[in-house]
């Protein structure tokens, strides 16, 4: 693998979750791109850190529950035909489900679904353009694509 940035890396979403978790169930989502992302976060699970202490007075360390957390997001606003900044704002902090398609520049697609959260305006400043924040809290493992 060679180093590269994550610029043209798309990020779409789409209404629902798919019927099975898995590159065949995500493909057959209909997916609409969300426009002018400045930057997605972190993707991927995480386990729970499961820790006993023994009499010997060593804490002993093991992989509890798996959790694919949350990931901040932020857009700058692009408008009405916008329907993927549209579907986020419409499931804001309800218990829809929406999926996500990562496009990497090298072809590789990640796939995931969850909830979204708590999308509100950005901070307002002398040099900041206007856009909008928010979350999407993952609810399955990441499906990964080769390129």
């Amino acid at each position: 693998m060679t180093n590269m940035t994550y610029i043209g890396a798309t990020i779409e979403a789409a209404a629902g979750k798919p019927a099975t978790i898995d590159a065949a169930g995500f493909g057959a989502l209909s997916f609409a791109e969300i426009g002018e992302i400045l930057e997605w976060g972190e993707i991927g699970d995480t386990s729970e850190d499961s820790t006993e202490t023994t009499l010997k007075g060593r804490v002993m360390h093991t992989n509890g529950a798996v959790d694919g957390g949350t990931t901040d997001f932020t857009f700058l606003l692009s408008g009405a035909a916008d329907t993927g900044q549209a579907l986020l704002i419409a499931k804001n902090n309800t218990n829809d489900d929406v999926s996500f398609k990562i496009t990497d520049p090298d072809g590789e697609i990640s796939y995931f679904h969850g909830k979204v959260a708590n999308v509100r305006d950005r901070a307002r400043s002398a040099s900041t353009q206007k856009g909008m924040t928010g979350q999407a809290r993952i609810n399955c493992a990441v499906v990964r694509v080769a390129a």
